[in-house]
């Protein structure tokens, strides 16, 4: 059910989150100032014209400065309005696996200013942002399919 008194000013944006995965199969994470300092995985907006892998891996780069290699989209959702976000929106976003070619992170400081590496079980036990523990679980049926 969608409220039709809610105003969007940008929109139905269209985000890449970007699942950042190391060798040892850990995740980055990362504390958000949009987000009420709550823990998030990296990513942003699709710009007109980009693929949307792409876009993971622009973000990845602009937000933790690291190097990565698109793998999959492995899941999609939705979003109105989260909770901890700093100001009204609608998003949908596509959850894109990224290998980390080095594990060396340092936060675009307008936006993100902590990180750790956690496995995807040690990730849903922390204060995650509005949405993200979804994305985490998606990622996780994801691997439980891949053949070994």
């Amino acid at each position: 059910m969608s409220d039709t008194n809610t105003e969007f000013p940008r929109g139905v944006e269209v985000s890449a989150v970007a699942i950042i995965k190391n060798t040892e199969g850990k995740i980055l994470l990362c504390t958000s100032k949009k987000d009420s300092n709550k823990w998030v995985l990296p990513g942003g907006h699709i710009e007109p014209g980009e693929k949307i892998l792409d876009a993971a891996v622009r973000e990845a780069k602009e937000e933790t400065n690291l190097d990565t290699t698109a793998v999959a989209i492995v899941d999609f959702g939705e979003i109105i309005n989260p909770p901890h976000f700093h100001r009204t929106c609608h998003f949908i976003y596509f959850d894109c696996l990224l290998l980390a070619k080095t594990e060396d992170a340092s936060m675009q400081e307008e936006e993100l200013t902590d990180s750790r590496w956690v496995t995807p079980e040690e990730a849903l036990s922390m204060d995650l942002a509005t949405g993200y523990e979804k994305d985490i679980q998606g990622y996780i049926r994801y691997l439980s399919a891949q053949p070994e």
